[in-house]
Order: structure tokens, then C-alpha cells, then sequence
């Protein structure tokens, strides 16, 4: 898009076969739900709201996504979703968002819920498309450590701030208890916890090829990945 306007907005809206008193709108690890009517001052007040990279309403046996990966203002009044797209305000920027933009949305019919379809594998796929590196080939490279686990995720893998280990950080994204299992290739690798900023060390445990997790609703969880 080529924007050039002055005091417009462009929104796409998307009627769909659902209906339910709340939509579900994705946050940083995890989701919020937030009504779909205006009985309140409070629900009139609220005309768009933040989401990340998709808004989903659903029933228990279907639903429908709007996913988008750049866009963040929502609307999701009764059974309509809209999601905006560009703006041309003239306080207090009098330029904004004019130029050329580039962005991708995209409705996503799905069967069950939101935390029974794979409404955030395909939002997290559209929001991180394959790098490609031309003439380069590499098929020896295997990552350190992995989750498995039905609502586990594993987000943030990277060096320590203060010490030579590494950091992970698994994050329970359903909004339910979930178990699973930290994988960790390399025999004798120490797991260590400890706070988001890296500052304390919990429990230590010596990984023998896996190690099982629990985790509460939303719960973030940092380990320091501590190798030999």
C-alpha cells in the first residue's frame, strides 16, 4: 500500500458464523479475553483494543482467527472481527504511517477452540516466515536443548548476561496446568533456575537426556543451561 491520505482510517471487517460474549486477543505468553459487546460504559469506552498477532472467536466446537503480522489495533464487536490497517491522523504526527507499507492478514477458520486448534501455531508461523540464505547449506546443526509438551514453549534461547551458560525461558501458552519435558542433548548439562533477569539460581538439576516440568496457568519459567 502507496498511503497518501489525510484524516482516514482503512479497517477490513469480517463478519463470521460465530457467536460468543467474549474473543480471545493475544498477548506476549499468552492470551486475554475481552467482551464482544457495549452493555457497559466501561465495553463502550473500549472501541479498539491491542492484540498481537491474532484475535480469535470461537464456540467449543469451531471458530474463526484474524491473524495479521504487523497490526496490532482490534475490534471484535458481536460476531464481526476487524482489524486496522493504516491511519492518517494530523495530531500529533502529521505524517503517520504515510509512505508504502508492506503486511500480510489472513482469516483463519479453524475446527474447536482456540486452545484446541492450532490457531497460535499458524499465527507464530506467519509472524516468523523461513530465513533463506542463498548458495549456503547446513544439515549438521542441531539447537542445544528443545520442549516437548502439549502447551509448553520454548521462547527465548540465548547467552547468559553474567556467566557463561546459556539462558532458556519455557512459557506455558493455554492458560492450563501442562507437563512436559525439557530435552537437553548434551549428557551431564546442568539446569539451573532462576528469575527473568538472571540474578538468582534455584534448584539445580543434572539433565540424563530429559527433564520433566510442570507448569501452572501463563506460568514463565528461566533456566540457565549450564554445560561442561
Amino acid at each position: 500500500v502507496d498511503w497518501r491520505e489525510r484524516h482516514r482510517m482503512l479497517r477490513v471487517a469480517f463478519p463470521v458464523n460465530v457467536m460468543n460474549d467474549k474473543a480471545s486477543f493475544d498477548i506476549q505468553y499468552g492470551y486475554i479475553e475481552r467482551s464482544t459487546h457495549r452493555n457497559t460504559s466501561w465495553d463502550m469506552a473500549r472501541f479498539e483494543s491491542c492484540a498481537h498477532r491474532y484475535v480469535d472467536l470461537s464456540r467449543d466446537d469451531y471458530g474463526v482467527a484474524l491473524l495479521n503480522n504487523c497490526k496490532y489495533g482490534h475490534k471484535a464487536h458481536m460476531n464481526i472481527l476487524d482489524l486496522a490497517l493504516l491511519r492518517s491522523p494530523s495530531n500529533p504526527d502529521p505524517d503517520a504511517d504515510k509512505g508504502a507499507h508492506e503486511f500480510t492478514y489472513s482469516l483463519f477458520p479453524h475446527k474447536g477452540n482456540l486452545t484446541n486448534s492450532n490457531v497460535m501455531i499458524e499465527a507464530a508461523s506467519l509472524n516468523n516466515s523461513p530465513l533463506i540464505f542463498d548458495g549456503m547449506r547446513n544439515t549438521k546443526t542441531h539447537l542445544p536443548c528443545g520442549v516437548e509438551g502439549k502447551g509448553l514453549s520454548l521462547e527465548v534461547l540465548k547467552r547468559a548476561e553474567k556467566e557463561d551458560c546459556l539462558v532458556l525461558r519455557v512459557v506455558e501458552t493455554l492458560g492450563r496446568n501442562s507437563s512436559g519435558k525439557i530435552i537437553v542433548r548434551k549428557p551431564g548439562s546442568r539446569l539451573v533456575e532462576t528469575d527473568l533477569m538472571e540474578w538468582t539460581s534455584g534448584r539445580e538439576t543434572v539433565c540424563k537426556g530429559s527433564t520433566d516440568i510442570h507448569l501452572a496457568p501463563f506460568e514463565i519459567r528461566t533456566y540457565k543451561l549450564i554445560q561442561k
